[in-house]
């Protein structure tokens, strides 16, 4: 029941896309299934009939004219079914589809992505939705088609022939079984083995990213990447060998029924009556004959429609499950929306550690940035900094704690309100194939006054004369994504570029997470000298493990394994001779000699 009802959601959905394509569907299938009763039950029949009688050869040849006819009206449907509806409404569907998956997977948690089982489901759904929803549609097309050709066939069998129903009957739940068995090989098969196909996927998208190819050509790194896509190679094969025999038997073991009833049962009946007992006419040994090897067919048809449409139903439950899955950070649809000014943010008591680990990657943060204030978050890798600044945004829930924006919970306002109070870039940030105005603003521009404020952020970010050089400028597309002639930019200048995204965006407070590693120490100072210029009034929290930029800070948080150790004004620390002070007098001695050099 569960496997009918996933095929009518994915109906549903294909009917709010394309409902020209169910009905054209439903026209096709009609018009096929006409002609086929006609030909077995009636037209053959006829023909004999008139030989038999000697009737009129036009007539005969008006009657096949006329079914010449219906069949070319019939080709015509299934026709421009194919050549025409089926391409455009299969660009519909899918784009319905992928619109339905890229806006849960833009809900999920985040967290999600770091698990391993919801990454399977989220790849099966990827995988299979697209092919499953043709196939859903051919099969349940087929089963309508089988359908209307059974009530025809089955009347014809019960005038004529009544006896031979039960050994079609029998058959068919025979093959039922076994079909059903046949289904749930095909099914575990593909089951074990999307983990398998995951790790080959990987290798493939690693091999033809760019962000791979220098250390693919400079080290030996793809020696042991390799290894994991034969080793992921090796078990799918055997997987699907273990259970492609067992389909294949239950395939060869319900042709071989099917055959048996049609063959030694049914025709050897209806042959007996019409040769011994002379019960029928040439003609109605005909029609009987078709009929019954007809009925065979369409329950044979409708035991494998049925076995197509549970497969189907198994698979898109992965679908299923992805679309309801349901975040566990609650967002509130009535929550408070924030709006742009200043605004006051604490920590109290903040702890927070992922799914699955046994200790806390944050542990007892208290902290309290007031409005405008400008924040330094500093220390080792693997401190804690970056995560502190996802809860910060709200992409991950506090596991202890509070977060209070103005006094108040966070989890108490709109989630993407509260996140749109936020211009943030990560360290790891991505370039994207768009044009430069567009990588800036991250959406589409809309009037030239986003064009200018697009061209001052890049000013302010000291990469504005690079762009300009470019032929077409800021409308530039960057990278060789799709545009064989886009810009290919470096390092520094995509940082550059990520950095001009915070001044563009109208937001109270901008979170700058390592933005400039890839930039030299005295670039670095000169960019956070103009992100504290073009941010002023607004609040500032940055992480950057050069403590040089941490001079430009109101305040500095110093983080070791997951807690702060220190904090005050780069001033304070550097009196109270600690770990800070240490850490800076170490990097600015390192900066000394690398100048000398």
């Amino acid at each position: 029941m569960k496997n009918i009802k996933n095929n009518l959601f994915m109906l549903r959905i294909i009917w709010s896309a394309a409902p020209k394509r169910i009905l054209w569907e439903l026209l096709s299938v009609c018009a096929s299934c006409s002609i086929g009763m006609i030909y077995t039950l009636f037209f053959l029949r006829f023909i004999i009939v008139c030989m038999e009688q000697k009737l009129t050869f036009s007539l005969i040849i008006v009657c096949i004219v006329g079914y010449f006819a219906a069949c070319v009206v019939s080709s015509c449907c299934s026709v421009y079914l194919k050549q025409v509806v089926v391409p455009q409404t299969n660009v519909l569907i899918q784009s319905k589809l992928m619109d339905l998956i890229y806006q849960q997977a833009l809900r999920v948690d985040l967290s999600c992505y770091e698990n391993p089982k919801f990454y399977d489901t989220y790849t099966q759904a990827n995988e299979e939705v697209l092919t499953r929803t043709t196939e859903i549609l051919g099969t349940m097309s087929f089963l309508i088609e089988i359908i209307i050709s059974m009530i025809g066939f089955g009347t014809a069998v019960l005038i004529y022939e009544p006896f031979i129903l039960p050994f079609l009957i029998v058959s068919m739940l025979i093959v039922q079984m076994v079909q059903r068995k046949f289904v749930d090989a095909r099914y575990t098969r593909r089951k074990k083995t999307v983990g398998e196909r995951r790790k080959m996927d990987y290798v493939k998208r690693i091999v033809y990213l760019q962000d791979y190819a220098k250390d693919l050509r400079l080290t030996n790194i793809f020696s042991p990447i390799l290894r994991n896509f034969h080793e992921a190679a090796e078990s799918s094969r055997m997987v699907s060998k273990k259970y492609g025999k067992r389909a294949g038997i239950y395939r060869i073991f319900s042709s071989m029924i099917s055959s048996l009833t049609v063959f030694l049962g049914i025709q050897g009946i209806i042959i007996y009556r019409y040769l011994v007992l002379n019960q029928y006419s040439f003609g109605v040994l005909t029609t009987v004959l078709n009929a019954a090897s007809a009925l065979d067919g369409c329950l044979s048809d409708l035991i494998w429609a049925a076995a197509r449409l549970n497969e189907n139903g198994v698979f898109i439950q992965n679908f299923r499950e992805f679309l309801t899955y349901q975040p566990k950070m609650v967002e509130k649809p009535d929550g408070i929306v924030p709006q742009n000014g200043a605004h006051e943010l604490e920590l109290k008591g903040v702890s927070f550690w992922y799914e699955g680990a046994k200790k806390p990657v944050l542990h007892n943060i208290n902290m309290k940035i007031l409005a405008g204030q400008k924040i330094a978050l500093v220390g080792h890798n693997g401190a804690g900094k970056s995560t502190l600044v996802k809860l910060f945004m709200r992409l991950y829930d506090v596991s202890e704690g509070e977060i209070l924006l103005d006094g108040v919970n966070i989890k108490e306002y709109h989630a993407k309100g509260y996140r749109r109070l936020f211009g943030t870039i990560f360290q790891d940030f991505k370039v994207f194939a768009a044009t430069v105005t567009e990588n800036v603003l991250l959406k589409p521009i809309t009037d030239r006054e986003e064009e200018e404020q697009a061209k001052k952020a890049l000013q302010e970010s000291g990469i504005y004369e690079k762009i300009k050089s470019f032929p077409n400028g800021m409308n530039r597309i960057l990278t060789k994504e799709f545009d064989e002639d886009g810009i290919l930019m470096s390092g520094g200048e995509s940082q550059k570029l990520a950095i001009a995204r915070v001044f563009a965006k109208e937001s109270s407070i901008a979170i700058l997470d390592e933005p400039s590693s890839a930039l030299d120490p005295i670039s670095e100072y000169e960019i956070f000298e103009n992100m504290m210029e073009a941010c002023k009034g607004k609040t500032v929290i940055f992480v950057s493990h050069r403590l040089s930029s941490a001079t430009l800070a109101d305040r500095v948080y110093l983080l070791e394994k997951g807690e702060i150790v220190e904090e005050g004004s780069h001033q304070e620390l550097m009196e109270q001779n600690g770990k800070y002070a240490q850490m800076f007098l170490k990097q600015a001695e390192k900066y000394r000699e690398e100048e000398t050099a």
